[in-house]
């Protein structure tokens, strides 16, 4: 389950939505959990990656210059649009700033207006395009009308950054581009098990693997597609070798309670259990068993042994 969870939708704050003609989403996407859209607005630009390097505007132009916070972890950009001349700029922004406000978000930044942000729309365009970590590297509209939010929300341990450009120009285009960076961990040691001879190399040494190369979406027990390759080369494994049972161990790091990051472990570890039964494996030889952050196996004071600390393993039954 996402940590992050939009306490206040925006559409909450609305006393009136104006009808406007609706359109289709882009396919595969969908609003981020931390916050929702604005009535109407559809998602016609997303990207989302498990782990990238993102930009965000933190002070007003100056000199033709602005400054930029470089931040990395779990990146997704959203476009929305609609063509609606009855909804404001500064109406698109104001409703965001109150949606973050309810998130006790931190702001970093916010103006509204060329007098505000120091300079035009135009400016700001401009001075986007050689900055490719700005939304992800696409155009952003800032138009005539602009307004920007950049802030920054905690709860139950995690942490997003939140960049926000809401702009109308002067007919019917709106748009809100959407850019929010989950705190997650590039997992530079963990490039998967090998072949099937190490893994029973190391279960004969010592009885246990980690499963290296078994990746999650940041707060989630939800498996990513980098971890195919590991979850293939173990099920071959456990199929060589048919009467050995084993546990399938979910470890986390210790940022949240321990009562949320114990819950997370043993569903990591059931999503394991599942990719591999999946894989026909037979389900009586495994067992899912979730420890949470009681077993490190680094200082989870820094970010690479947090990263070290997440870990699922295999562990034979005796």
């Amino acid at each position: 389950m996402n940590a992050f969870r939009c306490l206040w939708p925006l559409g909450a704050l609305l006393i009136m939505v104006t009808p406007a003609l609706s359109e289709t989403d882009k396919a595969g996407s969908s609003d981020h959990p931390l916050l929702s859209r604005y009535p109407g607005l559809f998602i016609d630009t997303y990207k989302s990656r498990d782990f990238d390097q993102a930009q965000m505007i933190v002070s007003a132009m100056d000199d033709g210059q602005y400054e930029i916070l470089d931040i990395e972890g779990q990146v997704t950009n959203i476009e929305y649009r609609i063509r609606d001349d009855s909804i404001s700029g500064f109406q698109l922004y104001a409703n965001y700033q109150a949606a973050l406000e309810a998130l006790n978000a931190e702001v970093i930044f916010t103006c509204f207006g060329e007098e505000q942000c120091g300079g035009s729309g135009n400016d700001f365009y401009n001075r986007s395009v050689p900055n490719t970590g700005l939304f992800g590297g696409d155009r952003v509209d800032f138009f005539k009308e602009f307004g920007i939010i950049t802030a920054k929300v905690s709860q139950d341990g995690q942490r997003a950054h939140v960049f926000i450009v809401a702009a109308a120009n002067n007919n019917d285009r709106r748009r809100v581009h959407q850019t929010i960076v989950t705190s997650a961990a590039l997992d530079t040691k963990k490039i998967g098990i090998g072949t099937i001879e190490n893994v029973s190399a190391a279960i004969e040494e010592t009885g246990t693997v980690v499963l290296e190369g078994v990746y999650f979406t940041s707060g989630t027990s939800d498996l990513t597609a980098e971890s195919n390759e590991t979850l293939d080369t173990a099920a071959a494994y456990l199929a060589e070798n048919p009467n050995l049972h084993f546990y399938i161990v979910g470890h986390t790091d210790w940022v949240g309670s321990y009562e949320f990051n114990l819950s997370l472990s043993k569903d990591r570890a059931e999503s394991v259990v599942t990719a591999l039964t999946d894989r026909a494996v037979a389900a009586d030889r495994l067992t899912g068993v979730g420890i949470g952050p009681v077993a490190p196996v680094a200082n989870n004071a820094s970010e690479d042994g947090r990263a070290l600390n997440r870990r699922v393993e295999l562990v034979l039954q005796e």
